[in-house]
């Protein structure tokens, strides 16, 4: 069943919690499915975002599930990866990754995943060796993503879709692209019955389906026993970013 939230509905719930890595405090705000519990992986979406305070840093770690991550706001880095203003993220499961520092504007980022994580192990704590399992180990950053202006998207004709992570091996369905469409346009995306689910994250204009308009930093869930999702963007034009998983995803 296809699942669509609205960010200005989502934020409703934004909480402070505190990192289990560092105990330093941040915002979160639970998009799809709940935080992990350290329990099992659950076969369940889980979409959040979370906006860290200036200057933080989240420490290297890794998860049981592959994910993308998506920094819309503020400022910092990955790693090496000075990530900009847009950025895409994708880490296979069992793939270590970080540190993540904000800035003294903060930053702000999505996490996507098609399936439940129970939690993080920090590369810093004991016991995370005995918690590695085998994994592809792909990991990439897509930086400075440039979105439209207002005027140039509403005068948009046609559609674009831009490939990202193009280095990444896509064998098994792995794929992330930029959608830019025109006002009132139409699109029917890939067919995600050849990967492991879909994300579309609305990052400009809006998304219109049968349920309602879905504004920037809206997020639709699409499961890989879903037909191509159908949608229309609104009168502003849309851009949204397709984020697809592959097919064996763990």
């Amino acid at each position: 069943m296809i699942q669509a939230v609205a960010a200005h509905e989502a934020l409703k719930k934004r909480r402070g919690i505190k990192s289990t890595g560092t105990g330093e405090e941040h915002w979160r705000t639970d998009f799809l499915g709940k935080r992990g519990d350290g329990g099992a992986i659950r076969n369940e979406p889980q979409a959040f975002l979370i906006e860290m305070h200036a200057n933080e840093s989240i420490l290297p770690h890794f998860h049981e599930v592959d994910q993308f991550q998506v920094f819309v706001a503020g400022g910092g880095g990955l790693g090496r990866h000075a990530a900009g203003l847009l950025a895409v993220h994708y880490a296979d499961h069992h793939t270590g990754y970080g540190p993540i520092n904000a800035g003294p504007q903060g930053y702000s980022y999505f996490t996507l995943r098609a399936k439940s994580d129970p939690g993080a192990h920090y590369l810093h704590k004991p016991g995370y060796r005995e918690a590695l399992k085998p994994s592809p180990k792909r990991h990439g950053v897509a930086a400075d993503i440039a979105l439209s202006t207002e005027p140039v998207l509403m005068d948009r004709k046609d559609i674009a879709v831009e490939k990202l992570l193009q280095d990444l091996d896509n064998s098994d369905g792995l794929g992330a692209s930029l959608i830019r469409m025109g006002p009132a346009t139409a699109y029917t995306g890939p067919d995600p019955r050849a990967a492991g689910g879909q994300y579309y994250l609305v990052v400009n204009g809006s998304l219109k389906l049968a349920t309602g308009s879905y504004p920037a930093w809206s997020t639709v869930f699409v499961p890989a026993t879903d037909a191509p999702l159908a949608f229309t963007a609104g009168h502003k034009g849309l851009e949204a970013l397709l984020l697809q998983f592959a097919k064996s995803a763990n």
